[in-house]
């Protein structure tokens, strides 16, 4: 379904019926399409409510031309008010969760609760990255990725950055090769837009800092971390949140890189379906 909103046109999918929970993918330059297998169960309990964010996978394409962390969040606003929720839970996954942050601070009289998963509230480590990409790093070609995608250079196609992202992928897992299967199947309907991470890697992350202001968010707040997650490591990403939001709740996944629902897939539904009935129920 498509949803004419702020302007633009964006992409979305329900999924189940209950309680609404968004979720905001990352990238960006990715879609929503990798959170379907694992997520779905969800909606059992909840209606899920996926879409593709502004210039991304089978939303509108779009002139990026200025467009912010703040613009990205007031589209999601627009598609909450348009599906008709007062109040929703927030799920945001790696960019994703710069947004959701971005959210939180400006809308969070409509969340009954946000999840900031793999994320971090500015990306000011690069020597931390780039340690961490060698460290993991099972060949030259895998650190060059890292190189390319963080560099000023522009990507210049879609393929280009598709490429590009399948030789990043093994670094986002403690133990890819126990899950190159499964990430094949969830990867494989993904599209992907070199123009929005272009434009996000030159504008958006070299101003992106919102820690001073995270304390501001007193809705309910749950932090999830990998321990072995290369980009948005645990101590400069979900610590750093936890640490500015009072009375928030940090989970961290030991076995798991940037994608503990995949790598510890029962304990982290475990974990969320618990938290999301006490903060609907709350």
């Amino acid at each position: 379904m498509k949803a004419e909103v702020n302007g633009t046109e964006l992409f979305y999918i329900i999924h189940g019926s209950g309680p609404p929970v968004m979720f905001m993918h990352g990238g960006l330059g990715a879609d929503h399409t990798y959170f379907r297998k694992m997520f779905d169960p969800l909606g059992k309990n909840y209606e899920l409510i996926y879409y593709d964010h502004r210039g991304n996978g089978r939303s509108r394409p779009a002139d990026l031309s200025g467009m912010t962390h703040a613009d990205w969040a007031a589209d999601a606003d627009a598609l909450r008010h348009h599906l008709g929720h007062e109040k929703f839970i927030l799920i945001g996954h790696s960019y994703g969760g710069f947004l959701a942050q971005e959210y939180a601070l400006r809308y969070a009289s409509h969340l009954q609760g946000v999840v900031f998963m793999c994320t971090a509230p500015a990306l000011d480590y690069p020597d931390v990255m780039a340690a961490n990409a060698e460290a993991k790093a099972t060949s030259v070609e895998a650190v060059s990725a890292v190189e390319k995608a963080f560099s000023d250079d522009l990507i210049e196609s879609d393929n280009e950055f598709a490429q590009l992202m399948g030789k990043l992928e093994p670094l986002y897992f403690h133990n890819y090769e126990a899950h190159q299967e499964i990430m094949n199947e969830v990867m494989k309907d993904m599209q992907f837009s070199a123009s929005a991470w272009n434009h996000v890697n030159a504008h958006c992350l070299p101003e992106f800092n919102v820690e001073s202001q995270l304390s501001s968010i007193s809705v309910p707040t749950l932090i999830i971390s990998g321990r072995h997650d290369w980009v948005t490591p645990v101590a400069e990403g979900g610590q750093r949140i936890a640490n500015a939001i009072p009375h928030s709740e940090l989970l961290v996944f030991e076995d798991s890189g940037h994608y503990p629902f995949v790598e510890e897939n029962e304990l982290f539904f475990s974990k969320l379906n618990e938290w999301l009935k006490n903060t609907w129920q709350n």
